[in-house]
């Protein structure tokens, strides 16, 4: 959720896990708002259901680029990983939009996998997976990130081969990172600057491989998680 003032200035934002209990979530954060001052609210077509009929909506590609854009003029592309999707939008050389890649409908190899893996290492958030993982100075075990059943099966495998919590946390980030490069850019080329958005854009562990994997390190903004609601409130100015 973030607030902007009229020249698109952001003055507050919340970001909070809804742990699949969306309303309250919102209403938590909401909380935190003189919505008396509030002169419009719109989101994305992402967004649920949850919200006054009549509050504009908007794709939310178009709601990425106009954030994106509004911070990082010269983009050459925007690589958004989110909890359930992930695509790639790329620009011209004129900056213009060229063509948009996306995952398919399973969430494998997305931000709300790497919470599923976190609960199964009893990790208490993906923040302490996070850290761990960035953390690792070892090696890093093949995990398959591409499907959730084998990637069980793959965790025990190294927790039996007797790789630490580190290493597993850092094997999963690495094959999420292949998985998004793979299914993306098979080929390894994306025009930069890359403009890396969405929450798993917090994960440093996910962003140094995708980094070493590219050769190239992504750019991330102080708000690149906020991207998708930043841009939906810059179309409702």
């Amino acid at each position: 959720v973030v607030v902007l003032d009229y020249k698109g200035a952001l003055i507050h934002s919340a970001y909070q896990f809804h742990q699949g209990a969306i309303g309250d979530a919102l209403l938590s954060m909401l909380g935190k708002i003189d919505i008396s001052r509030i002169g419009g609210v719109a989101m994305t077509l992402s967004g649920p259901d949850l919200l006054e009929k009549e509050a504009p909506r908007y794709d939310t590609q178009i709601a990425m680029i106009a954030a994106v854009k509004k911070y990082h003029p010269d983009a050459g592309s925007i690589l958004f990983v989110g909890g359930e999707n992930f695509g790639l939008i790329t620009f011209n050389e004129t900056g213009d939009y060229e063509r948009f890649r996306s995952n398919s409908s399973c969430a494998a190899g997305t931000g709300s996998f790497l919470d599923q893996q976190a609960k199964r290492l009893h990790l208490k958030s993906i923040e302490k997976l996070s850290t761990i993982a960035f953390c690792n100075q070892g090696s890093t075990p093949k995990i398959a990130t591409r499907c959730a059943v084998f990637a069980k099966t793959d965790l025990i495998h190294a927790q039996q081969e007797g790789y630490s919590i580190g290493q597993i946390s850092d094997g999963l980030c690495e094959g999420l990172a292949k998985n998004v490069i793979d299914t993306l850019m098979p080929d390894s080329r994306v025009r930069t600057p890359l403009i890396l958005a969405g929450g798993v854009s917090m994960n440093n562990a996910v962003v140094k491989h995708l980094g070493n994997l590219l050769q190239t390190q992504p750019v991330i903004g102080n708000l690149s998680h906020l991207y998708g609601a930043i841009g939906a409130a810059l179309l409702h100015l």
